[in-house]
């Protein structure tokens, strides 16, 4: 049972009270720190999205005041996460973190296919700092300094400083590093940040601490992109029927976020592709994308994060019911009592079209979104004026006392309409007039059976015009050839669209995705990177490594590139296996670096001081030539001269 584990500090990340822990207890060796915290000495020092907490709190006392639900919503990066998921696939985040599958964390996070990455360094506000040692005599790491995208202290307003610690330490990966030993205030005191994107970068800070705050269940990423659509469509960016317009969206999204700051952050958007983040993003969703990018397309939105997530996800184009009956001939005008609004879609641009209908018979369509409070008061057209219009109508028309123009403004309608009406209910005419109608027998429109009538002279017409706009236009597309001839193709899509669909130049077939990397030139040059890394590694000073296939592609942090991608790279894989250390070379090396060590020191140790040194284990130990080159260390030891003092350098007899 952990006896001694540190409270948290505000915000503080899960793998600084871990490294708080280490520093305290002074295990002998790593490993022994992380058989103490998780059960599991092969455990990893995680920063982002830890697993094995369940082991975690298992081996705190009963009284501690942790649970598996405040490590991971108050001290790791779930929170930002969540949100962006699917339900499912957090609450499986949510059981890989409490358990040992820390393998699928990257994966189900979305992180592992994401270009946006960790920072390479663990991150600190240098205010933060200093205002951390006076209020607690010691420093942390902050959660909210290590997501990716967050430049800034939003406490302080300020630049981030990289630390002298390695998010992903490629030498160990079981060390946790606490923020006393790995930070270095800067020499200058200026930290402002002199930058012309301060304000995009400070709002993305901003939003990263709301969401860090919060634990609520997410909602979906259906309902999400739902919203960006929505709110593009606000903006002329998307219809009202879910399709976006991607050219225009691209333009003015590349305008609001300078290319530059894209690059910097790792979400550089490629405009020849069809595939990219944006347009992923505000599709339907597919799979989980990192969220930063959410973030950059919240703030384009004019969003905040708390704004876009507490607004109410449910599209009302004409607000919330009931609205108001329009009927200028009901005792109830302006008063709300439509219970139902029926929504559709414009053909032409997508707008949603809500039908009111009134008990009083009355029905009226609007084009929406509704924008203003005056735009609850507007009629884009009137289905039908239902018996209480009708009926006054009747009454006024039989009163010889009220002229055209003013039945007209008590019915709110034009004087036209008002003659059209009174034809159609087969009212008399009373009055002497010199235009009389020749519609007396219209149908009623309140029965909203209008039978239109199609001569075949203008169907012919009409077809005949098409017909030689395509012979005179042979190479136009169906969208130029439908806009330039608007006229002859909006009467034959409303009298004769069977014919017209037959008679459209065929659709264009997509044109072949555009194929953006050249894998040839990347394997050249990841080639030549890996043999490079490789060199240095074997040259590094101190306690060797083993160079593995990992440690090289981490190194030159292409990981998951070379891992996924490994039949694109024919030279970087045979780069990668030639390079790659075996464990019995590791061996070898590592009994040729004891073998200086104690030469160095001037002790001659007995063989298996010298192997535990070596760190050799005893399957490896049994193998003939790291046997053979034990042997012939020892032989070397043994044979140079012995003297009373080391103060020279000599070497000294160790006793056992």
């Amino acid at each position: 049972m952990i006896g001694c584990f540190p409270d948290p500090y505000p915000d503080e990340l899960l793998y600084s009270i871990c490294a708080r822990f280490h520093q305290r207890v002074q295990y002998p060796n790593k490993k022994g720190t992380m058989r103490e915290l998780f059960g599991d000495e092969a455990a990893i020092a995680v920063v982002d999205l830890p697993s094995n907490l369940g082991s975690l709190v298992s081996a705190l006392p009963p009284s501690s005041p942790y649970t598996v639900e405040r490590l991971i919503n108050q001290h790791t990066l779930f929170p930002l996460f969540a949100p962006f998921l699917h339900p499912e696939q957090a609450q499986q985040l949510w059981a890989d973190m409490e358990g040992a599958r820390g393998p699928a964390i990257k994966m189900r996070s979305g992180v592992m296919a994401s270009t946006v990455q960790p920072p390479e360094w663990l991150r600190f506000c240098p205010l933060c700092v200093q205002q951390d040692k006076q209020e607690f005599s010691e420093s942390y790491w902050h959660r909210l300094h290590q997501l990716p995208g967050v430049e800034v202290c939003t406490e302080h307003n300020v630049r981030l400083v990289d630390s002298q610690v390695r998010v992903q330490n490629p030498q160990t990966r079981h060390e946790f590093i606490a923020a006393d030993q790995g930070i270095q205030l800067p020499k200058s005191r200026s930290f402002s940040l002199l930058n012309s994107h301060h304000e995009i970068l400070l709002k993305i800070a901003r939003d990263s601490a709301w969401l860090l705050k919060q634990t609520t269940a997410p909602s979906g990423l259906e309902v999400l992109s739902k919203c960006y659509r929505e709110l593009l469509a606000e903006r002329d960016l998307a219809t009202y029927s879910g399709r976006v317009r991607v050219s225009e969206l691209l333009r003015e999204f590349c305008q609001f976020y300078p290319n530059n700051l894209l690059q910097s952050l790792r979400c550089g958007i490629d405009t020849e592709s069809q595939h990219n983040w944006l347009f992923r993003l505000v599709r339907s969703p597919k799979g989980s994308q990192h969220p930063l990018h959410h973030l950059l397309l919240i703030q384009f939105l004019s969003h905040t994060a708390a704004s876009f997530f507490q607004a109410p996800h449910q599209f009302k184009p004409f607000g919330k019911g009931p609205w108001l009956c329009l009927n200028q001939a009901a005792p109830h005008f302006h008063q709300p009592v439509i219970q139902t609004c029926e929504i559709t879609y414009t053909q032409d641009h997508g707008k949603p079209m809500g039908t009111f209908h009134c008990s009083c018979g009355f029905m009226y369509c609007r084009t929406g979104p509704d924008k203003t409070q005056e735009d609850l008061f507007r009629i884009t057209k009137v289905r039908a004026f239902g018996s209480i219009w009708e009926e006054k109508l009747e009454n006024l028309w039989a009163d010889s006392t009220v002229s055209l123009r003013a039945m007209a403004r008590q019915l709110g309608v034009d004087p036209t309409t008002v003659k059209l009406h009174a034809a159609a209910l087969e009212l008399p005419f009373p009055r002497q007039s010199k235009r009389q109608t020749n519609k007396s027998k219209r149908v009623l429109i309140s029965s909203l059976k209008i039978q239109k009538t199609v001569s075949k002279f203008s169907l012919e017409s009409y077809r005949a015009e098409w017909l030689a706009a395509r012979r005179d236009n042979p190479a136009l597309g169906r969208t130029i050839l439908k806009n330039q001839f608007q006229r002859v193709y909006a009467w034959l899509r409303r009298n004769d669209r069977g014919w017209l669909e037959a008679n459209m130049p065929a659709k264009k077939q997509a044109a072949s995705p555009f194929l953006r990397v050249n894998w040839e030139h990347r394997d050249i040059e990841l080639a030549e990177a890996v043999k490079s890394v490789a060199t240095n590694l074997y040259k590094q000073a101190g306690k060797p490594c083993q160079v593995t296939v990992a440690a090289i592609a981490r190194e030159i942090g292409q990981l998951a590139l070379i891992q996924k991608h490994a039949d694109n790279l024919p030279c970087t894989s045979k780069a990668l296996s030639e390079l790659a250390e075996t464990r019995e070379a590791f061996a070898l090396r590592r009994i040729q670096w004891a073998l200086e060590c104690y030469v160095q020191e001037g002790v001659c140790p007995p063989s298996w001081r010298f192997t535990r040194r070596a760190g050799l284990r005893p399957e490896i130990e049994l193998l003939p030539s790291v046997e053979n080159a034990v042997s012939k260390a020892l032989l070397v030891l043994e044979r140079i001269p012995l003297h009373q003092s080391n103060k020279d350098g000599s070497l000294q007899r160790m006793s056992l």
